[in-house]
């Protein structure tokens, strides 16, 4: 009888034994498609954040760089008043240099210093000193048409004669300067679209189509009767700020147009 128990007892063991393995066995072929699952999630999620949000997406309607521009900006001085000032903060074109502020006239250029982003705070004379430009984009009259007509021209041309000296190798724009609306036009002596137009004309001979040329924008914004679109101002004066996203890249356009690809 005690040699049945011990065999009845060691079969008992045996078998206890074999069931752990088993189960031993079988539990890392567990674990592994755990692992297996784990791992499989990272690599969904990078598939979906590769995917680009709605945000990141453009607008449809935007043109892409590609199709505004042939050319780069990144070689740029735009000078000028608080129009200016505008296409700095709203245009897009941050790859350009900005000689610009609220006061701005041919006037006052060579007197005081600005603060250039990314340049430091310079005066006119000292940036075109400094840096060599491929483009430079000229937009002053707007403080200066209550002064007469003939010593701002004057001026104007001596501010180009400076520029042209100093970088032999760019290319002048003189901006025509934008209208004001019809109710500021009609109200205000000094700074109407008849002044303004008569200025414009002046500066427009200034250009010989070769190294300097004349841009006006005035056909992009006026309302069809000579005045600043109502719908495109508050003040009567500036563009509302998406409007000088579209300004930035008609300018973009307009030069590729007159002096081609880089």
């Amino acid at each position: 009888m005690k040699k049945k128990n011990i065999i009845t007892l060691l079969s008992l063991g045996a078998l206890i034994i074999a069931v752990f393995a088993v189960a031993v066995f079988k539990k890392p072929k567990l674990k592994d498609t755990q692992v297996s699952s784990a791992q499989s999630e990272p690599s969904s999620a990078a598939e979906t954040s590769s995917v680009p949000s709605a945000e990141a997406l453009p607008y449809e309607s935007e043109p892409s760089k590609e199709e505004i521009t042939d050319i780069s900006i990144n070689d740029s001085l735009f000078i000028g008043d608080s129009r200016t000032v505008g296409l700095m903060e709203y245009a897009g074109l941050a790859d350009a240099d900005f000689f610009c502020n609220v006061g701005m006239s041919v006037y006052n250029i060579n007197k005081k210093p600005v603060s250039v982003p990314n340049v430091g705070k310079v005066t006119f004379t000292e940036l075109i000193n400094e840096k060599k430009y491929g483009k430079i984009y000229i937009m002053l009259g707007v403080n200066e048409v209550g002064y007469e007509t003939k010593t701002t021209v004057s001026k104007y041309s001596e501010l180009i004669s400076l520029i042209m000296e100093k970088q032999p190798d760019a290319t002048v724009f003189i901006e025509a300067n934008l209208h004001v609306s019809k109710t500021r036009s009609d109200r205000d002596k000094a700074v109407n679209n008849a002044a303004i137009d008569k200025l414009n004309a002046e500066l427009e001979k200034l250009a010989d189509g070769k190294t300097i040329f004349y841009l006006d924008a005035n056909t992009v914004f006026d309302d069809g009767t000579g005045n600043l679109s109502s719908d495109k101002t508050e003040d009567g004066t500036h563009l509302y700020a998406k409007y000088y996203a579209e300004w930035g890249r008609w300018i973009i356009s307009q030069t590729s147009s007159l002096v081609g690809k880089d």
